[in-house]
């Protein structure tokens, strides 16, 4: 009898079952480890810090992108602990517009019940999805959020109501991600905290490379409007929690400022948002113009982060803080 002749025997189903119920232990098994190993390991992005901090109770939550960080890196929060009394929290993300911080605002009122809520606005952040939506889907830092119900609900509610790729929140509940690196050949960026004591030496090559990566669509006022309109929904929510919200713009070099597009348009828009809901606004973009303060195009160095301290931050802290 020919092979071909023979009939095909279907697998028995409980050898079928017995497989995918291994497989699913195997599969639960390899993604607990990862979980505990890369989700929970380190303090590397927002929810990671959150999860270390959950429990206290938190002066001032600062928010924003990659301009905030610096905060951290030079030890404000100690800084202004030691000073004041108050704690500070700076979950910042590099590249997070609006919607990705209210996703992380919303997680932080669970975790650290913040008093005080200091936004760095930028506003290449409300430009385009590739800082909000984007940033929620990012596999990048999907790997590095911790898994726990309650950041689920919140990616579930916002795949609901703002359109976010459910495939995002399958990554996340599978552990997906952190099963699969998504960058196994990683390619040299932004090195933050290893610059931090740098001083940037500036060319009119590296501020146009890095505008036109920031600003990857054309500004439409639509778009930006519609991501003012999240911002003011997570100042609102803020307030109604009895917060004091405090907006700021941190200082740029003069070269890069200038060839920010549009933005006379964007803080004009800003500033009436802002009065429209008695928000207090604090413009430091032009208060550090010298190169020295800087360890690249746009981000504060060692000694932009220590002036900023002493000059402006340590005070406008102080008496939004008091009672």
């Amino acid at each position: 009898m020919e092979i071909s002749d023979r009939p095909v025997v279907p697998l028995p189903r409980r050898r079928v079952a017995a497989f995918v119920v291994l497989f699913a232990l195997l599969y639960a098994g390899a993604a607990g480890i990862a979980e505990v190993t890369i989700g929970r390991s380190g303090q590397d992005t927002a929810f990671q810090k959150l999860l270390a901090m959950r429990g206290t109770q938190v002066d001032w939550l600062v928010l924003g992108a990659s301009h905030a960080l610096p905060l951290a890196f030079g030890e404000i929060p100690k800084r202004l602990e030691a000073d004041t009394g108050q704690s500070m929290a700076v979950l910042a993300e590099v590249g997070a517009g609006p919607l990705y911080n209210g996703f992380v605002f919303r997680q932080a009122k669970r975790d650290i019940a913040p008093r005080h809520l200091l936004y760095v606005v930028d506003s290449f952040a409300f430009t385009s999805p590739r800082w909000n939506e984007e940033r929620i889907t990012d596999r990048k830092l999907l790997r590095k959020t911790p898994l726990r119900p309650s950041t689920a609900a919140i990616m579930a509610d916002l795949t609901i109501r703002r359109g976010i790729k459910p495939a995002a929140l399958a990554d996340y509940l599978t552990a997906f991600s952190k099963l699969n690196p998504p960058d196994r050949f990683p390619q040299e960026g932004w090195r933050g905290a290893e610059d931090f004591d740098n001083q940037v030496r500036l060319s009119r090559h590296a501020v146009q490379s890095r505008i036109d990566y920031l600003y990857p669509d054309q500004a439409q006022t639509d778009v930006r409007n519609a991501y003012f309109d999240v911002l003011f929904s997570v100042f609102d929510a803020a307030r109604a929690s009895g917060m004091q919200v405090v907006v700021v713009k941190l200082p740029l070099p003069e070269p890069f400022r200038e060839a920010l597009p549009n933005e006379a348009d964007f803080d004009a828009a800003l500033r009436a948002r802002l009065r429209s809901h008695d928000i207090p606004f604090h413009d430091l973009s032009t208060a550090l113009p010298d190169l020295k303060y800087f360890f690249d195009t746009d981000h504060l160095n060692r000694a932009g982060i220590d002036a900023l301290y002493a000059q402006y931050l340590r005070d406008l802290m102080t008496s939004a803080g008091s009672p």
